[in-house]
C-alpha cells in the first residue's frame, strides 16, 4: 500500500460523520423511528448499529490486528445487538455523538500506522484471513456507504411530497 492510498481511505472514513450530521440534523423523532418495512431498521436503529459496529467490530479489530499476530476476529450478531440494545428507544443524537468520537479514534489509530502495517492480517470468523486494508475497504463500502444510502432512502420515502 502507498501513502496516498492510505490517505484516500482515511479521508473516506472521516467523511461519514459529516454526512450523518447533515442528514440527521433536522429529522424529527417520528422520522428517526419510522421503519419503511416491518422488521427493517429505522434511521435511529441504523445510527445505533453504526456506533456499535465502530466500537465492537472495526476499532476493536484494528487494534487487535496491530498488536497481535493473526488474531481471531469474531463475527458480530448485529440483529441480536439491536434487539438487546433496544436501539429503537435510544437517543439518536447521543448515538451520533458517540459514533463521531469512536470514528475519530479509528482514524487516529489508523493514521498513526505506517502503510506497510496495513498488510497485517486478522482471521475473520466467517470470512477468513483479511488485511487491515481489506477491512477498511469493507468498512467503507459494505458498512458506511451501504447504511448511508439506506438512511437517505428512508428519508426520501418518509418525506411528504
Amino acid at each position: 500500500m502507498e501513502q496516498r492510498d492510505k490517505e484516500r481511505l482515511l479521508a473516506n472514513l472521516q467523511s461519514l460523520p459529516n454526512e450523518l450530521d447533515d442528514l440527521l440534523e433536522d429529522l424529527d423523532e417520528e422520522t428517526l423511528k419510522w421503519r419503511p418495512i416491518p422488521n427493517k431498521w429505522s434511521i435511529k436503529e441504523i445510527m445505533c448499529h453504526l456506533r456499535d459496529m465502530e466500537r465492537l467490530a472495526y476499532l476493536a479489530r484494528y487494534r487487535r490486528m496491530l498488536t497481535e499476530d493473526n488474531p481471531l476476529l469474531p463475527n458480530v450478531d448485529q440483529d441480536r445487538m439491536a434487539f438487546e440494545g433496544d436501539y429503537i428507544n435510544q437517543d439518536t443524537k447521543a448515538a451520533l455523538e458517540e459514533f463521531k468520537w469512536l470514528r475519530r479514534e479509528t482514524v487516529n489509530t489508523l493514521q498513526g500506522t505506517p502503510p506497510e502495517y496495513w498488510s497485517r492480517v486478522g482471521i475473520h470468523e466467517t470470512d477468513g484471513p483479511m488485511t487491515i486494508e481489506q477491512l477498511v475497504v469493507r468498512q467503507i463500502k459494505g458498512n458506511d456507504m451501504n447504511h448511508l444510502v439506506q438512511m437517505k432512502d428512508i428519508v426520501r420515502l418518509k418525506m411528504p411530497w
